[in-house]
């Protein structure tokens, strides 16, 4: 008797053997999964379009406020009482400077072992294992 993945009504459920029920338990499981798997590929294809354009739109976004930037920064060296060159010559030695600054601070919080707990952890497990294996 071949069972369909459809809902069965409780009389036929009654008739079945235990080896059936459990290949109709099998047959209903695997097409949750199936359609449980095709809910997740909608829904992340879903994010994935709108985290594409909302990084389209960042990026625009952080291009277009860089040079703004720029703009404001050239237009702060010339203003001051300067010669225009010398003066804008500042702002960029400034703007190196406190750049190359940020970027040493960064470098110095750069983890030297990465994911130390999660190493940790499977040195332990790993530990653990073996012990539980002799």
């Amino acid at each position: 008797m071949e069972i369909e993945s459809e809902q069965l009504e409780r009389r036929q459920l009654e008739s079945l053997s235990t080896a059936e029920l459990i290949r109709h338990a099998i047959d209903e499981a695997r097409l949750l999964a199936r359609a449980e798997i095709l809910h997740a590929k909608k829904e992340l294809k879903e994010e994935v379009k709108a985290a594409r354009t909302a990084g389209i739109l960042l990026g625009a976004g952080a291009v277009l406020g860089l040079v703004g930037l720029a703009a404001v920064l050239v237009a702060v060296g010339l203003v001051l009482p300067l010669a225009q060159w010398l003066g804008v010559l500042l702002v960029g030695v400034f703007l190196l400077l406190v750049a190359g600054g940020l970027a040493f601070a960064g470098k110095k919080r750069v983890p030297d072992k990465p994911l130390p707990h999660t190493q940790e952890r499977l040195k332990t497990d790993v530990v653990r294992t073996r012990e539980t294996l002799q």
